[in-house]
């Protein structure tokens, strides 16, 4: 029989909400944003996801984000220019790597299965979806943490506002994460069937405003804005319907399209 992925937690948390637990506290401490909604965000989906007795090494983290740590980016580029490479801050200079956020939730969540961060700037967290269920039917691993954050940064606000014309940026900085399983071992959840993503090349202040983005398919709303993470919020909250209820039994389809590509995910019950 064919192997199949569930979908048993999805969790959705903006910036502007994020609170680091206790325990989290102190390694946390100097985490930028972008680390911190990561650890939390994978914290919460692992906590809301069915216990299995499961080795660290069958789990593996997949992060997806289109601009990712890039504040810290410029931060540590700037010491660099301003104080010279003796002086560069080392934890300032590691968190500037894409992949830190990875290195911290798979420390703080004790995950030592693969991590991955993957970066495109059209649908970085469905891309993350799939490289993340593709593992998992391969029996690398039997639990996939997938996340997708974006935190921004004044330079591409400021890019927003040149090429748009704007005042005000509609950006949002938050993150999600979804808990994907082998089915074979879960209750009744939502399966991912298919994953297909296409790809066109665009103009990028497209890609900065969501120019021509519209979703369509079961329980999707276009309720979060027009911004880089404004899918993956909506893909969350119906994922997260979707788990709850438990009451859709038919085959369904999510449809992303723009004029940067298009996406789809095909669920059954």
């Amino acid at each position: 029989m064919k192997k199949k992925v569930a979908v048993s937690a999805a969790e959705m948390m903006l910036l502007a909400d994020l609170t680091v637990p206790a325990d989290f506290d102190r390694a946390l401490r100097r985490a930028d944003d972008f680390i911190k909604l990561a650890v939390v965000s994978a914290g919460r989906a692992l906590n809301n996801a069915p216990p299995r007795l499961l080795a660290p090494s069958e789990t593996g983290i997949f992060i997806g984000t289109a601009y990712g740590p890039l504040e810290t980016n410029f931060c540590s580029l700037g010491s660099l220019i301003d104080d010279g490479e003796g002086q560069i801050s080392p934890t300032l200079f590691s968190h500037s790597v894409y992949n830190a956020a990875a290195g911290y939730v798979s420390r703080l969540l004790t995950i030592h299965g693969p991590a991955l961060t993957l970066t495109t700037y059209a649908w970085p967290f469905v891309v993350a979806l799939d490289q993340a269920r593709l593992a998992i039917l391969s029996a690398r691993i039997k639990r996939a943490v997938v996340i997708a954050v974006e935190t921004y940064s004044g330079l591409l606000e400021d890019a927003f506002k040149r090429w748009h014309g704007l005042a005000e940026v509609p950006w949002q900085p938050g993150a999600v994460a979804w808990i994907l399983e082998a089915a074979d071992d879960i209750s009744v959840c939502p399966l991912l069937a298919e994953i297909g993503i296409t790809e066109t090349a665009c103009e990028p202040g497209q890609l900065l405003a969501r120019a021509g983005e519209h979703w369509q398919g079961d329980s999707l709303v276009a309720g979060f804005g027009s911004h880089p993470m404004a899918y993956a919020f909506a893909l969350t909250t119906a994922m997260d319907l979707l788990i709850s209820s438990k009451t859709v039994k038919h085959p369904a389809e999510w449809l992303l399209d723009a004029p940067f590509g298009q996406a789809r995910i095909s669920l059954v019950f």
